[in-house]
């Protein structure tokens, strides 16, 4: 432990004592406060003394009381310690202090000063450096492309690494980036990419064509298991035609071979390289449990970010804290810029275990759950009023159909006509706060028609274990798409890690999985939409899946936060934002 970290455990000590500035203790019971020997006990108190936090007068003789006198009262003694712990970076310890019992008003203000460290800050000795500090209210899972299946964590590995295109979901084109053009035959089914010179990965290494087939090779191995290999099951072959150039022979013609190419799985990764480089705009500085520490790269093939780090901070749920790129205190009387308005395209939704031999298989009971999981009742009981009832994945089409008028009395109905005899069932979801309070909702409103749920919350890193949720009988889950939607639709049902993948099986699974196929190969943008709204019409008559609520969110920047446009994750392309600096 730190000095400061006794430190405090003294001064919480005093709760016992009414907090008041003097304290009589003897040695011993120091001892057992602050778990150590009373030698080490004496040098602690020394060396408190030496940073004038404390008077210590020792009793005379063993055992008698000794005197402890602080310098600040409890308040001031905390918050200057906080303000220590943040100016150190100990976010853990200062986290740690919000956990301890204290008095509200001291919490409320270790609050507000916990919002002043996050945000936009500017910081060095000689330079200025722009540095972005974000809080996240839970821990980051993997940021290795080929696995990562989170919108979070997605954003962030697009600002670590490359892909060979990228998609324009407005305009509907390809755009080169790691490779400056590519060529596709005349029968569709070979395509060759001609990669930039002269792109250097973070660790300093060029990129060249083995590294594109090193990523490819990696996504397509067995072994490694990416949930994403699905994308390689169209290639006959790949070659390096030289340094600059590689070559793919598909199994037949489809052009969504190159969206493939600009999606974040095809990342491109140096050649044997197992750690988190990329040739992206930053690089990875730091990657623990409680932050991920994101630089410029100042070698990037592109224009360089303007922001020269960023650092994302895990706390916990319950911290009041809800800042992304907010400006210093001292730019708060500037206007607001333009709002940010986004409507999640996907949707939270229920789905349910086919491969489990339960009650789920009977339509009578997932429509019952249908019934249930009334999302206009739900939202105004929890005055959740930043969410829309879904009906689809897509909010277009929930604002022209919205949920019909849901009963208990037809979810009743369709209970007994199940055939369901009062077996629990297990409902599972991540343990988040959102989550948590619909899981809740849920199983007490089916506990009213004598139904039994079961809750198994479940941490986000464990997303990818499939044996975690494998005998669950139904998930409450969230789908949040990229900017390229029909892509993402594809993905809903061909990611291994999507529980609608997952939990599909039989006749059901055979339908969806040969539109889905169908859809893959079409290139006609309304025949598209075509086999998406037959997909979703489907799952929704089956009550395969259940949509439950889109999340809406606006958020005000100040007018010098400039190029911020959030993408369809909620979050901003770290690499265009800039600060407009005030002109005296």
């Amino acid at each position: 432990m730190k000095l400061l970290d006794y430190y405090v455990s003294l001064r919480l000590h005093q709760k016992e004592n009414d907090f008041t500035d003097t304290m009589n203790i003897t040695v011993q019971e120091l001892a057992d406060v602050l778990c150590c020997t009373e030698r080490n006990i004496k040098i602690l108190l020394k060396r408190m003394a030496a940073e004038k936090w404390l008077t210590w007068k020792p009793g005379r003789g063993r055992g008698n009381t000794s005197t402890l006198t602080f310098h600040k009262d409890i308040r001031t003694g905390l918050l200057e310690i906080f303000h220590q712990m943040l100016q150190k970076e100990d976010v853990n310890a200062a986290i740690n202090l919000l956990k301890e019992n204290l008095p509200e008003d001291i919490k409320e203000e270790l609050h507000h000063t916990l919002n002043t460290y996050f945000g936009y800050q500017e910081k060095g000795p000689e330079t200025t450096k722009d540095v972005l500090k974000i809080p996240m209210t839970r821990e980051l899972s993997t940021l290795d492309p080929a696995f990562v299946s989170v919108s979070s964590e997605s954003h962030f590995a697009r600002q670590i690494y490359d892909t060979l295109l990228q998609y324009d979901e407005k305009e509907k084109v390809f755009t080169a980036h790691l490779a400056h053009d590519y060529d596709v035959s005349a029968d569709g089914r070979t395509m060759t990419f001609y990669l930039r010179k002269g792109v250097m990965f973070h660790n300093g290494k060029h990129m060249t064509s083995k590294d594109v087939l090193y990523t490819f090779q990696r996504l397509k191995d067995q072994n490694a298991n990416s949930p994403c290999q699905w994308q390689t099951a169209l290639v006959l072959d790949v070659r390096c035609i030289g340094l600059y150039t590689i070559q793919f022979s598909l199994k037949r013609k489809t052009r969504m071979f190159l969206h493939f190419m600009s999606s974040i799985s095809m990342a491109v990764q140096p050649e044997d390289e197992t750690e988190l480089i990329g040739t992206g705009p930053f690089s990875v500085k730091d990657f623990r449990d409680d932050v991920l520490i994101l630089e410029a790269n100042t070698h990037y093939f592109k224009e360089r970010a303007w922001l020269d780090r960023i650092e994302i901070w895990q706390i916990p749920q319950n911290t009041k804290v809800d800042l992304h790129y907010e400006l210093p205190e001292e730019s708060g009387n500037e206007q607001l810029g333009e709002a940010v308005n986004l409507l999640q395209v996907g949707s939270n939704y229920i789905t349910f275990n086919l491969n489990k031999a339960s009650i789920v298989q009977n339509w009578h009971f997932r429509n019952a759950i249908y019934h249930l999981f009334d999302i206009h009742l739900m939202i105004k009981e929890l005055k959740k009023d930043k969410l829309l009832a879904a009906t689809s994945l897509f909010p277009e089409k929930s604002l022209e159909n919205p949920p019909s008028e849901k009963t208990l009395k037809q979810a009743e109905e369709s209970l007994h006509a199940s055939g369901y005899n009062g077996e629990i069932l297990k409902v599972s979801f991540f343990d988040m706060k959102y989550s948590n309070e619909d899981a809740m909702w849920l199983k007490k409103r089916a506990e009213s028609i004598g139904l039994n749920l079961k809750l198994h919350p479940f941490p986000l890193t464990d997303y990818y274990k499939e044996e975690v949720t494998a005998n669950s009988d139904m998930i409450l889950m969230g789908e949040m798409f990229e900017n390229n939607i029909v892509l993402a639709f594809i993905n809903f049902f061909k990611h291994k890690a999507s529980f609608v993948n997952r939990f599909l099986a039989g006749q059901e699974e055979e339908h969806i999985q040969r539109i889905v196929d169908l859809l893959m190969d079409e290139e006609d943008e309304e025949k598209q939409k075509d086999y998406m709204d037959e997909i979703e019409h489907y799952l929704q008559e089956r009550r395969l899946v259940l949509n439950s609520y889109h999340t809406y969110r606006k958020k005000n920047f100040p007018a010098s936060l400039k190029n911020v446009s959030m993408n369809t994750f909620g979050w901003a392309d770290f690499r265009k934002i800039w600060i407009k600096p005030a002109v005296k």
